[in-house]
């Protein structure tokens, strides 16, 4: 069986993140880690960053295979939400590094996708044209994004509840219910 080299190098990554913070992490660390040599890292990324963007990327494309198994869309927030609240330690040590402005515009790329994924996957008929849709995903990557990570910083966060604020804010929802 062929190793994964590119999963062994984000794994480590990401555990040495949760550890110290990304600041922190330079290639030699985490090649000493991995037990590779610096060619072997440098063949499979370019920099600390890159493996940071395919750690997300990866992530993205799990979440998304899960959220696309649940039954409804509300389920499927669920599973974004948990995601956040599971990798929140990660989450904060990655908000709070040098990195900031890159890392959050990586959590909304990632939002963005996951969105434009899900919403192509389970057939969804949205009143927008193409234009109306960018702009629209746009902002609910950018609100996602915002709302994990206020979210993500409490100990307690109420998972159904949040995704169902969130599914009713998308569709329109609570205006008719404020109504």
């Amino acid at each position: 069986m062929p190793v994964d080299m590119k999963n062994i190098i984000a794994d480590a990554l990401v555990s040495m993140a949760k550890q110290k913070g990304i600041d922190k992490i330079t290639v030699k660390a985490l090649i000493d880690a991995c037990n590779i040599s610096r060619q072997t890292f440098y063949y499979h990324f370019q920099d600390i960053m890159e493996v940071v963007e395919w750690s997300m990327e990866q992530a993205t494309k799990q979440t998304l295979a899960r959220s696309l198994a649940a039954e409804t869309p509300e389920d499927a927030l669920s599973v974004l939400i948990a995601s956040a609240v599971d990798n929140r330690i990660l989450i904060h040590k990655l908000l709070d590094s040098q990195k900031r402005e890159q890392i959050e515009k990586l959590f909304v790329q990632a939002a963005r996708t996951y969105l434009q994924e899900l919403i192509r996957n389970k057939n969804h008929r949205l009143p927008h044209n193409y234009s109306d849709m960018e702009v629209a995903l746009d902002f609910w990557a950018f609100g996602i994004s915002g709302l994990l990570f206020k979210y993500s910083e409490q100990d307690q966060i109420d998972v159904k509840r949040l995704s169902n604020q969130i599914y009713r804010l998308l569709t329109e929802k609570i205006e008719q219910d404020i109504k």
